[in-house]
Formats: structure tokens, C-alpha cells, sequence
């Protein structure tokens, strides 16, 4: 599905009021995979470069080394045919739901954003797509005509969620998409990406800080640190045990729903 093979990246220059010589690489050969029906956690602290490879495989940034390959294709090198064939199948979610959307939009015509530009459906049909996808988020068709400040951030990210699959993605990237919710609603959207994932067979580069996040939706594991990838591993509870340094700088900062129980994170 997603292949990416020794990427690199680094920003230029120094600036004059910065030491001389160049910036150090914010990535450095990154090679991951994801396959169909995969969700891979790609976790790392503020700075590790996590976002930046997601940008890079979204398309949105041109790494300075390095392919990306998505279904097959180098998205650097493809045409434009081909490049729009594969942003119909490669979405993401952002961390911010309030500035992923157009404020003046309502639901209906920020879910229906991607459907304009890939599908030729008529009003009824798309009012009734869009409907579907309310419903398949936990919200309703009454919320269609709701704007974006009428909803919660719980709300508007379901909202955001059901624009991403609304053209039945092959893989999504989720950027740090439930880190600005509060618990409860971590926990509702980490349930819903888990429902959509078994219906449509999607897969998800599920970028996080939260190693707890990571365990309860990832199939496997990455972890980032200064840009190069230090772990690899099955999203499983080993990772805890883990005595790589930026994997136990992740582990150190779960804090146990208990007070007592905090003391074992501290070493």
C-alpha cells in the first residue's frame, strides 16, 4: 500500500543570525511500510519529525532524498492523471479540527468538499451520501446544516472524519487527529476509527505522542526520535519494556488513571 524508502529531508540553510554551516536533516532515511488493512502507529515526542514525514507522504512537502511510493506509484514522480487517481485514495485527518474546516461552511458542504471534485452526484444523491456519513460518524442528518463553531471539537473532528472517507479512502493519515480532544472523546473517536477501519478496510498511519493511543487502534509501532527511526515492533504491551531511550521518554509520560500507580513511571 504505502511504501517509503530512505527519505530525507532538511530545511537549507542556516539563517545569519544562526551558528554557520547547515541545518541538521529533520528526517534521515526513513524506510517504513504500511500494508492493506494496516494501522501503523508512528509515535515520537514534539520535534521527532513525525509530521514532517507525514506531510511528505501526503504530498505536501517534496523530501530532499528519498521515494514515496503509494499503491505502486512514486507521488513525486507521477502525473498529474495518475496524482489525482491516488489524493482520491489518500486522505488525512488533522489535529486541529476548527482550522481543517471553512468556518462559513455547514457540514453538509464541508463533507461534500471531496465528493464535488471526484464524484458527479445529483443533489439528491449527494444529500443522501452525506446523511450516510453523519450517521456512520455518531452524528445525525439534522447536523448537516450545523456550522462549525455549533459543534464540539468531538463533534467537528467526526465531522472531519467523515469527510476523509467519504470517497472510500485506501489509506488515511491521522495527524495527532484526537491528541486536542479531552478523554471521553479520545476514547469515542479512537472507537469510531476502529469500526470505519473493519468496514471499509482502510489503513492508517496513525501519528501520535500517546503511546496509549497507539496501543488500543495499532497493529505495529514506530517510533521517531531527531529524525531517524529508533523503533519497530508489534503494537503490543512490550513496548513498555522497551529500554530504548526515546521509546521510555513515551512510556514516562502515561500518567496511570491513579495517583499511587504514577511512581512507576518516574524511573
Amino acid at each position: 500500500m504505502l511504501q517509503v524508502h530512505e527519505v530525507s529531508h532538511r530545511y537549507g540553510k542556516r539563517s545569519w543570525l544562526e551558528r554557520s554551516g547547515s541545518r541538521p536533516p529533520v528526517l534521515a532515511d526513513v524506510s517504513l511500510t504500511i500494508e492493506q488493512g494496516v494501522c501503523l502507529g508512528l509515535l515520537g515526542t514534539s520535534g521527532a519529525g513525525k509530521s514532517t514525514l507525514g506531510k511528505i507522504i501526503l504530498g505536501l512537502e517534496r523530501p530532499s532524498q528519498g521515494q514515496v511510493l503509494f499503491q505502486g506509484q512514486d507521488i513525486y514522480r507521477a502525473d498529474k492523471k495518475v496524482l489525482q487517481r491516488l489524493r482520491r485514495d489518500l486522505q488525512v485527518v488533522f489535529q486541529d479540527c476548527y482550522s481543517a474546516v471553512n468556518p462559513m461552511m455547514t457540514a453538509a458542504q464541508i463533507i461534500g468538499e471531496p465528493l464535488d471534485n471526484y464524484e458527479r452526484l445529483s443533489a439528491k444523491e449527494q444529500q443522501r451520501t452525506i446523511e450516510k456519513l453523519l450517521i456512520q460518524v455518531g452524528l445525525t442528518p439534522q447536523d448537516a446544516s450545523k456550522l462549525p463553531q455549533q459543534f464540539s471539537g468531538g463533534q467537528l473532528q467526526r465531522v472531519n472524519i467523515a469527510r476523509a472517507i467519504a470517497l472510500k479512502p485506501k489509506l488515511i493519515v491521522l495527524d495527532e487527529s484526537i491528541s486536542s480532544l479531552d478523554m471521553v472523546h479520545q476514547t469515542q473517536i479512537l472507537s469510531l476509527l476502529a469500526e470505519l477501519r473493519a468496514s471499509y478496510g482502510l489503513s492508517y498511519l496513525f501519528i501520535t505522542h500517546d503511546i496509549r493511543a497507539a496501543l488500543t487502534i495499532c497493529d505495529s509501532i514506530a517510533v521517531m526520535d531527531q529524525g531517524r527511526l529508533v523503533y519497530t515492533g508489534d503494537a503490543t504491551d512490550s513496548i513498555l519494556e522497551s529500554g530504548q531511550p526515546a521509546v521510555r521518554q513515551l512510556v514516562s509520560s502515561i500518567l496511570p488513571d491513579h495517583p499511587s500507580g504514577r511512581i512507576m513511571f518516574n524511573g
